[in-house]
């Protein structure tokens, strides 16, 4: 849907007494969830079907409302503290409205963390609300997508960011030591690499270059730059013989990952498989 068709949506669930008390919002892009997601808060709070003019809208459009919560985590990877604070904080009861929402900017839950995080989608209280907005819900456990209504806005890029061009980088350095054949460099690499980062960042990453992978296919083939997330993707050396079966391998170990593989084993089965099918 459209931001004009969910905001129906929005409406006529209100109008209904409808609402739900936990949303996933997912698609499109970061600005338009955020503006469904301050849409829908203010449904919950705003007496005239979110005016956007009245003192409880601005607040909340200005995030200065005390009852609309943001959580933005580093890394978008919310973490077992934050859902610690939240099971305490979410039964204070609202302090100017009739509604309390949390909305969370997130990709991924910790995995000692998506438990507990259930544990607050399977009791709230009931003027409590879950705004849940991501990019991609194919990295939540399906126990928790199955708990929240889901809308989703219709597909477009992502946009190219920080954690994209670290991706890249890091992908080239990999690759780069393979080339050049420094192989106790390249068991180095991923060895720091594993232990460096969480589970869920790893897929993360995994995400990001199968990205960087579609680009660099589609500009080799002469496709139209519009269809590119990185518009400058030859700008950086990194793999430039790259066919579908690179891409459906990425995904498929970023896949695997999820399931308690071993990920040093299988980040160098990955990249070992780029080294041989390149012929760097």
């Amino acid at each position: 849907m459209n931001i004009e068709d969910i905001k129906k949506f929005i409406i006529n669930s209100k109008k209904f007494d409808k609402l739900g008390n936990s949303y996933i919002i997912y698609g499109g892009t970061k600005q338009e969830r955020i503006e469904v997601a301050t849409f829908l808060a203010s449904s919950l709070n705003c007496e005239n079907f979110c005016c956007g003019k009245c003192d409880s809208c601005l607040k909340i459009k200005n995030r200065t409302h005390p009852d609309v919560k943001w959580i933005i985590p580093e890394k978008s990877l919310l973490s077992i503290d934050t859902v610690r604070w939240i099971k305490e904080d979410i039964f204070i009861s609202p302090y100017l409205g009739k509604s309390k929402s949390y909305i969370f900017q997130i990709n991924f839950i910790k995995e000692e963390a998506a438990n507990s995080f259930l544990k607050i989608l399977e009791e709230p209280p009931s003027y409590s609300n879950i705004i849940i907005l991501s990019d991609n819900i194919n990295f939540f456990l399906p126990t928790i997508i199955s708990r929240c209504h889901k809308l989703k806005l219709n597909y477009c890029l992502p946009e190219f960011n920080e954690e994209m061009e670290k991706g890249g980088n890091k992908f080239n350095e990999i690759i780069s030591t393979l080339e050049e054949k420094k192989y106790f460099d390249f068991f180095k690499l991923i060895d720091t690499f594993v232990k460096e980062k969480e589970r869920e960042e790893i897929e993360g990453f995994l995400e990001n270059i199968s990205i960087i992978l579609r680009d660099i296919y589609f500009k080799k083939n002469g496709l139209s730059s519009n269809l590119l997330v990185n518009k400058n993707i030859f700008d950086k050396k990194v793999v430039e013989k790259i066919d579908i079966e690179n891409i459906e391998k990425t995904i498929e170990t970023k896949n695997r990952i999820r399931y308690n593989v071993n990920i040093k084993l299988a980040l160098e089965n990955l990249f070992f498989s780029f080294f041989i099918n390149s012929s760097l």
